[in-house]
């Protein structure tokens, strides 16, 4: 895998600095076409095994690779951004690593929208400042993008969720843009992602009522009451700051309680959120002392 990741970039060069072989040139295209598809094939085979911490780090660095052979490939880019969020959110345990998956999926779905003609037609509609032109640049966005809006700040959010206020704060207006456009777009998108995603940016934010972010946290769970990470969300960050330690405990004995298969096809989420509640659950005494 290493040796075939360290060939690509002199196969790319070797292909658009030598046109005039165009015989070689087809092959060499056609080489790297079935390349990437029997890695992107590869990649997703173990992503539906990630439940397996080797099948989902094997995932991420199968669909890196065939990203880098295809990166124009909105689907294949989407996947490997979200297989950065699992491997930084449940896998990974070092928090520079952690950090360096959620940067990297960022840059990935921020890379899908940034390179859109829609994108780029709002973002071109000023001549303001870059934070201006970036949030006209997403209004301009269609329903089509809301995967790449959601991996953009999913990862981001991550990776911001345990830094200083300060640098929270710079991106504020940014986030709150992205995920009010992805409600706007699609509200259920990824179990109501949108709404628990308003629910933990409030709570992060300092100045900001608790009950505004509880009432984006319950219009989650309303929406899609089996997404097990929304109420281990509630109960990390909205019952701690609320100090209501006898809904923390309730909320995540349910979560320990409830089927993660539910929704078949996040029952990986569910069951690693089940681990996240567990561990929540021994250190209750220190987190309301």
């Amino acid at each position: 895998m290493r040796k075939l990741r360290s060939q690509i970039p002199f196969i790319l060069i070797f292909i658009f600095f030598y046109p005039g072989c165009h015989t070689l040139l087809d092959a060499d295209r056609n080489v790297l076409i079935q390349q990437a598809d029997h890695l992107e094939k590869k990649g997703r085979y173990h992503w539906e095994r990630r439940i397996n911490p080797d099948h989902a780090k094997k995932a991420q660095i199968f669909l890196s690779i065939a990203y880098e052979l295809k990166p124009e490939t909105n689907n294949l880019a989407i996947l490997y951004s979200q297989a950065c969020y699992f491997n930084g959110l449940y896998i990974e345990q070092i928090p520079e690593k952690k950090d360096s998956l959620f940067l990297e999926g960022y840059h990935i779905a921020k890379g899908i929208v940034y390179n859109s003609k829609s994108f780029q037609k709002g973002f071109n509609a000023l001549e303001d400042d870059s934070l201006a032109r970036e949030l006209r640049g997403i209004e301009a966005l269609g329903k089509s993008f809301v995967p790449a809006l959601y991996w953009w700040v999913a990862n981001l959010g991550r990776y911001l969720i345990n830094k200083p206020v300060v640098e929270r704060l710079n991106y504020r207006d940014l986030l709150e843009t992205i995920i009010h456009k992805i409600l706007t777009l699609d509200p259920t998108y990824h179990y109501g992602g949108g709404y628990r995603m308003l629910g933990t940016f409030y709570i992060r934010l300092p100045g900001t009522e608790l009950s505004k972010s509880k009432q984006y946290f319950d219009q989650a769970i309303l929406t899609f009451p089996n997404y097990l990470g929304t109420k281990v969300l509630l109960a990390q960050y909205y019952y701690t700051k609320a100090e209501d330690r006898e809904h923390f405990h309730r909320e995540l004995q349910e979560v320990l309680s409830a089927d993660p298969a539910q929704i078949p096809e996040i029952m990986p989420e569910n069951l690693f959120e089940q681990g996240v509640a567990q561990k929540l659950l021994e250190r209750e005494s220190s987190l309301f002392e």
